[in-house]
């Protein structure tokens, strides 16, 4: 079974496994290894388009969604 999980509001919609990926993509550019991310937290807040970044427990910033 394959589950996609999508948040809407105000007429824009974002699909979480996209987020999951630009975080995951933020990781990499950043110079890490994909071997050495234990643990991803990504706070979304649509009223903003703004994501959020945890990586292994230290915050990383934001990101404007387009």
């Amino acid at each position: 079974m394959k589950t996609e999980f999508y948040v809407e509001y105000e007429g824009r919609q974002i699909n979480l496994q996209d987020l999951e990926e630009a975080a995951k993509s933020t990781w990499r550019n950043e110079g890490n290894k994909m071997k050495d991310l234990k643990n991803l937290k990504v706070y979304y807040k649509p009223q903003e388009q703004r994501y959020y970044l945890v990586f292994n427990g230290e915050g990383k910033g934001d990101a404007f969604i387009v």
